[in-house]
């Protein structure tokens, strides 16, 4: 019984759960600009239930790319529609975090160290835009952290790729 949960076939419950999301985003969508009258939230509405059933997937068929892709839209979703709905300054920031925060929360569930380098690239570059953009930083002390941080970061990454070309079979 491999392919059931508590005796229901996973097929079936990914079918309700697309029936149930679809209603959600139909309620949703048509909630935010008809009622709400903010014709930037519906996207991010969307991006999070289709999130939702991309992870409720991942989790049934163990999907890589699917958790990856669910964790990614939904929290673009969430981040998106707090910022827009507040309407927060700077809000492409925070949905470059929301973005980061998947890769993070990928390299949780999968462990692919790449997941895990390109989040916290993604993360910290929010943080220190963010920064600069509040003007806590200056140009000089962003581009001397950013670049420094970059820096690093390509020298893990290409000392990762070679030990990866000495040993393709090692994995992690």
């Amino acid at each position: 019984m491999k392919g059931r949960v508590f005796g229901i076939k996973k097929s079936t419950i990914l079918k309700i759960s697309g029936w149930i999301n679809l209603a959600l985003i139909s309620f949703f969508v048509l909630f935010t600009v008809l009622y709400l009258k903010n014709y930037n939230l519906w996207f991010f509405a969307f991006c999070f239930f289709i999130g939702l059933h991309s992870l409720i997937k991942s989790l049934l068929f163990r999907l890589d790319s699917a958790c990856y892709l669910g964790f990614l839209l939904l929290l673009v979703g969430a981040s998106g529609f707090c910022a827009f709905y507040f309407d927060l300054a700077f809000k492409y920031f925070y949905i470059l975090s929301g973005a980061g925060l998947a890769s993070i929360l990928t390299f949780f569930f999968t462990h692919q160290k790449f997941q895990f380098f390109s989040g916290v690239l993604m993360c910290m570059s929010a943080v220190l835009s963010f920064l600069y953009c509040n003007k806590m930083l200056n140009l000089a002390i962003f581009l001397a952290i950013y670049l420094s941080f970059l820096f690093i970061f390509s020298l893990i990454c290409g000392i990762l790729f070679v030990r990866y070309l000495k040993n393709p079979n090692k994995r992690g």
